[in-house]
């Protein structure tokens, strides 16, 4: 599963849409939480719970890590790109997915309207196995995935952007825009988009086979400074 982490590193490829919030309530199968840092690097702490470091992620000159009592906190300190897979996370069956997060920083000037398609944090979910084109011989195919983010500006909430790279597979969501510092929970309905980005049935749904923390402030201004903090990413069924 690495081959496709890699090319989503090397291309932040990138499109957004989003499917109603589920109001039933449901059954909590998976979390990951990012509030039990006790002591020691907070690197091996994240790479005990299965992330790894790629591109701007492994360099703290550029991408830095903190923890606080909003959780870890991921600060761009120059213009830079970084991705976290963890392959750790698998999920049989799902239907929604919440995210606690913020934002204390937006890269300036992101838009994706504008084509600007930078953000402080980005929760990606790759489902399934079955890898989809990336529509370039240079970079791996990847599973279906859908990205998670929280904008600022002009940005539509709920609307689907298109990238110049897996058009097919790959789907990004803003699904809120809170004010700074602000602790949101964040509700989407994970299958349901699934489904409808991708046009499936849902005669064979696939499971959660992995998820990555990712952002990109590589075109923004100010020197691509942005700021972010997550405590918490919960499945349900």
């Amino acid at each position: 599963m690495r081959v496709w982490c890699l090319g989503l590193a090397i291309f932040w490829a990138v499109t957004a849409g989003a499917a109603p919030v589920a109001a039933e309530e449901k059954t909590l199968v998976n979390i990951v939480r990012f509030t039990n840092y006790e002591e020691g690097p907070i690197d091996d702490w994240l790479q005990s719970k299965g992330f790894r470091f790629e591109e701007d992620a492994r360099r703290r000159d550029r991408i830095d890590f903190d923890v606080g009592e909003n959780g870890l906190v991921i600060e761009a300190k120059v213009r830079a790109f970084g991705l976290m897979p963890n392959e750790a996370v698998n999920v049989p069956t799902f239907t929604t997915i919440e995210v606690d997060w913020g934002v204390n920083r937006f890269p300036a000037g992101a838009s994706y309207e504008q084509g600007i398609r930078n953000e402080p944090i980005m929760v990606v979910v790759f489902l399934g196995d079955e890898r989809q084109p990336s529509g370039s011989m240079f970079i791996p195919d990847s599973p279906y995935f859908i990205g998670l983010f929280l904008c600022s500006g002009d940005d539509r909430l709920n609307h689907p952007y298109v990238g110049r790279y897996f058009k097919k597979g790959g789907r990004y969501v803003c699904v809120d825009r809170p004010q700074l510092g602000e602790t949101v929970t964040s509700r989407f309905d994970l299958l349901d988009g699934y489904r409808t980005f991708f046009d499936k049935e849902g005669d064979d749904d696939p499971a959660v086979s992995g998820i990555a923390l990712g952002l990109d402030t590589k075109r923004a201004g100010e020197g691509g400074k942005s700021s972010a903090f997550i405590k918490e990413i919960r499945f349900y069924r």
